[in-house]
């Protein structure tokens, strides 16, 4: 009899264990059930906050319908079902994410790279203003001295024509008179001495006549 009641005792306490198990095993899928549906929530939710890039909407939908298809599963105490759908639904939200940073670190460099491109453009827009306005202030100044040099030979073209105007209008000057002075001059030749003949000759002397040189000579006298 003792070994009968010490039998069903420990049947009895068999069970007790076993019910036991079994209630601690549900409970512990449950658990996990919900652990793993509010991780795949918060990261679908991080997902979503980092913003829409690419295929990010369709594959964030996805796990949101992955997230209530768990949720359902587990108040139908599909719990391995639903720990599956959350897992399925925390691996949308991870692609998304990844997804989303790197379509934000792509526009930010190709926000970098474009900023440079500007930066670079708008250098040299400035060396072109300098230069224009270098090119300008020659441009001009050659101007300057070309209206210098054009309103001078106006000048002096003006100077030349009044000048030819008064020396039209001036009367023409006196023609020059000219005297005539001549001047006469007589030279006496020289006597040749008579010559001595002893013969008893009639002695002829010579008679010269004294010879007359005019000279002329003229002057001009300008008035």
């Amino acid at each position: 009899m003792r070994i009968r009641e010490l039998l069903v005792s420990g049947v009895a306490a068999t069970a007790l264990l076993a019910l036991a198990s079994t209630g601690a095993s549900a409970e512990s899928k449950n658990d996990r059930a919900k652990k793993a549906i509010a991780a795949a929530q918060a990261k679908v939710d991080a997902a979503a906050k980092v913003g829409a890039a690419g295929d990010t909407p369709r594959m964030l939908a996805e796990a949101e319908a992955s997230l209530r298809d768990a949720s359902l599963a587990l108040s139908k105490g599909r719990e391995n079902q639903a720990v599956a759908e959350a897992n399925h639904a925390s691996e949308l939200a991870d692609t998304a994410l990844n997804v989303s940073q790197r379509k934000k670190q792509e526009d930010l460099a190709a926000k970098e790279g474009q900023a440079q491109m500007n930066a670079a453009a708008a250098a040299q827009a400035q060396v072109a203003t300098a230069q224009a306005q270098q090119d300008a202030a020659v441009a001009n100044t050659r101007a300057d001295a070309a209206t210098q040099a054009a309103q001078s030979a106006a000048a002096d073209a003006a100077a030349a024509r009044n000048a030819a105007a008064e020396a039209a209008a001036a009367p023409p000057p006196p023609a020059p008179t000219t005297t005539v002075v001549e001047q006469t001059e007589t030279r006496a030749p020289a006597t040749a001495a008579p010559k001595r003949v002893v013969r008893k000759t009639t002695v002829r002397h010579r008679v010269t006549r004294p010879t007359v040189v005019k000279k002329t000579t003229t002057i001009t006298t300008q008035q």
